[in-house]
C-alpha cells in the first residue's frame, strides 16, 4: 500500500481514539467529582461541602442552593474538603469528613481512618487555603421617595458598609445619610437630615477572645446635635460562632464628646413648679421662608417631649463603660440579619448614660443587587440643654449595589457579615 493511501487511516484511526476518551469523561457521573450526604429520612444532598463547624454542616448544591443541616440529621457522608479538628487532647487532625450510619470519622491523607465523637471534639473547621492578600466587600444602599402635584415633597435615604477581612482580622467601616424637604423654592422646608459614619477594628487574640477598637461620628441638625464623635475599645468573646450564626458578647471602655446648638425648648422639673422656656431667637412660621418644622413659635417642642433632667451646658464630654451584643444570621441564601445594642453608661454617672441599637436586614436579589432595610435608634438619657429630645431613629431602606467577594477563609469577628464560600472548579 502507497504512504498516500495510509495518511487517510492514520487521521481516521487518531480521530476514533479522540472519540472514545472524550465518551469515557463525558460518561464519568457527575456525583463522583462532589460530595455526597445522605440525610437520615432517606433525602439525599450533592455539591460542595461549604463549611463546617461542631453543629452543623452547610453545603452548596447546584439545584437547592446553601442547604444547612444539622450532624444528627446526617447518616451518609462521603466528601473530598478538608477539615481541621481539635480532639479533647488538643491534637489537631486534618483530612476528609467521613459519616457512615450516623458516625462521624476523619480520613487524613495517608488513607487511615480516624473515628471520633463530635460531642468531644474542641473545634472542628474547615481547612481553607490562606492568602496574605485581606480581601474587601460590602455594600450601598439607596432609597427615593419624591411626590408632586399636591403636594411637593422628596427623601433620600442612603447606607454603605465595607468590610476588609483576613485570616485573623477584619476593618468594618460603615455610613448613612438622612435627607428630607416639603416645599420648593422660598416656601422649601428642610424636616430632616442627619448623617452618621463609623470604623472598627477587630483582631482574634486566642480563640473565642477577641479585641476591638472603633471611632463614631454623627450630626442631626435638625435635633441641634452639631456634632458627636466617640472612641474606644475593649474586648469580647464569640459566644457562638456556626456557618449560619455568629453571637458576640463585649464590653471596653470609650470617650465621647457631644457639641449642640442653642434654639429649642427645654423644661427643668422640681417637687413644686415645672418652668418651660424657649431658647434662641424668633423664627417664622414653618413654610414661610424655610423655618424647619419645631423651630417656630407654634410647636416649640419640636415633635417630642422635653427631658426633666438636662446638662446645664451645649457640650457634652464624659468618659464612658461600654458593654453590648451583636449578631450575624444567615436566615437563608439569599437573606441575611444583622443587630447589634451597646449601652454607653458614664463613667462619673451611670445616669447619664446613652443607648445605640441597629438592625439591618438584607435580601441579595442576584450576584451584585440587593433589597436593605436598616433601623438604628440612639437614645441620651441626659442630653445637654440645647438638646430636646432624648431618642432619635433612623430608617433607610432601598436597593443597592454589593461589591467585593472575599476569601471563605476569611475572618468571621464581631459584627462581620461572613463571606460567601469559594466553590470548587
Amino acid at each position: 500500500m502507497r504512504a498516500r493511501d495510509k495518511e487517510p487511516m492514520r487521521k481516521s484511526s487518531r480521530s476514533w481514539t479522540l472519540a472514545i476518551v472524550s465518551a469515557a469523561v463525558v460518561s464519568v457521573p457527575a456525583e463522583a467529582l462532589a460530595d455526597h450526604v445522605v440525610l437520615t429520612n432517606g433525602d439525599s444532598l450533592t455539591g460542595i461541602v461549604a463549611a463546617a463547624s461542631m453543629s452543623e454542616l452547610v453545603v452548596d448544591t447546584e439545584l437547592a442552593g446553601r442547604v444547612t443541616v444539622k450532624w444528627s440529621a446526617v447518616s451518609q457522608l462521603t466528601s473530598t474538603t478538608s477539615v481541621r479538628a481539635t480532639l479533647p487532647t488538643g491534637q489537631i487532625v486534618e483530612g476528609a469528613p467521613i459519616v457512615s450510619n450516623g458516625h462521624f470519622a476523619i480520613q487524613p491523607g495517608n488513607g487511615a481512618t480516624l473515628p471520633s465523637d463530635l460531642a468531644t471534639l474542641r473545634a472542628l473547621e474547615m481547612v481553607r487555603a490562606t492568602t496574605n492578600a485581606p480581601s474587601w466587600r460590602g455594600s450601598l444602599n439607596s432609597g427615593w421617595d419624591i411626590s408632586r402635584g399636591n403636594s411637593e415633597t422628596w427623601t433620600i435615604s442612603t447606607n454603605g458598609t465595607a468590610t476588609r477581612l483576613g485570616p485573623v482580622d477584619r476593618l468594618g467601616a460603615y455610613g448613612a445619610y438622612l435627607f428630607s424637604a416639603i416645599g420648593s423654592g422660598a416656601d422649601a422646608v428642610t424636616t430632616a437630615r442627619a448623617f452618621r459614619s463609623g470604623l472598627r477594628y477587630d483582631h482574634d487574640l486566642t480563640r473565642p477572645l477577641f479585641g476591638f477598637v472603633f471611632g463614631d461620628v454623627e450630626s442631626d441638625p435638625l435635633q441641634l446635635l452639631d456634632l458627636r464623635t466617640v472612641g474606644g475599645g475593649g474586648a469580647g468573646v464569640h459566644v457562638v460562632k456556626t456557618a449560619a450564626t455568629q453571637l458576640n458578647l463585649f464590653g471596653g471602655a470609650s470617650y465621647a464628646r457631644d457639641a449642640y446648638a442653642p434654639g429649642t425648648t427645654t423644661s427643668t422639673t422640681t417637687t413644686s413648679t415645672t418652668a418651660t422656656k424657649t431658647v434662641g431667637p424668633p423664627v417664622t412660621p414653618p413654610g414661610q421662608g424655610g423655618t424647619p418644622p419645631g423651630l417656630s413659635g407654634i410647636k416649640p417642642n419640636r415633635g417630642g417631649t422635653p427631658p426633666p433632667v438636662v446638662n446645664t451646658t451645649l457640650l457634652r464630654q464624659v468618659g464612658e463603660f461600654l458593654a453590648g451584643q451583636d449578631l450575624d444570621h444567615q436566615l437563608s441564601d439569599s437573606v441575611n440579619v444583622t443587630e447589634s445594642f451597646t449601652v454607653f453608661p458614664a463613667i462619673d454617672n451611670l445616669q447619664d448614660y446613652r443607648l445605640a441599637f441597629d438592625v439591618s436586614l438584607a435580601v441579595q436579589l442576584n450576584g451584585w443587587l440587593q433589597w436593605n432595610v436598616t433601623v438604628a435608634d440612639r437614645y441620651l438619657n441626659i442630653p445637654p440643654s440645647g438638646g430636646a429630645i432624648q431618642n432619635d431613629i433612623f430608617l433607610s431602606t432601598g436597593l443597592g449595589i454589593t461589591f467585593g467577594r472575599g476569601d471563605s477563609g476569611a475572618y468571621t469577628g464581631a459584627t462581620g457579615r461572613r463571606p460567601p464560600p469559594t466553590k470548587k472548579p
